[in-house]
């Protein structure tokens, strides 16, 4: 991951705070973030609201992830019919993003 991208979600100061840490310090503090990472995800289980949501998600959202499976397996199937018959041809090569070279 891009170093940018993660110091764009520490909490301010954080980066300063952590560039003045000697090595110990440094552990400590992964200690405590992994400690307060395994409440927030035991928290996150507990909560009834989020997992009737998440369920309510799940429910709703049935009959698309269905409907997406059937039209994979007709592709995958259809393909292997093709590839069966020898008439799978090796397809187009991927465009070349760089014609000069």
């Amino acid at each position: 991951m891009d170093i940018r991208k993660i110091i764009a979600k520490l909490p301010t100061g954080y980066a300063e705070d952590a560039a003045g840490m000697n090595g110990d310090q440094l552990r400590a503090e992964i200690v405590r973030a992994e400690t307060s990472l395994r409440w927030v995800q035991q928290e996150m289980k507990a909560d009834e609201k989020l997992t009737g949501a998440r369920e309510l998600v799940k429910d709703l959202s049935a009959a698309y992830n269905e409907a997406k499976k059937a039209q994979r397996a007709k592709i995958d199937y259809s393909l292997h019919v093709l590839e069966e018959r020898g008439e799978l041809g090796p397809g187009a090569p991927p465009a070349d993003p760089d014609p000069a070279t």
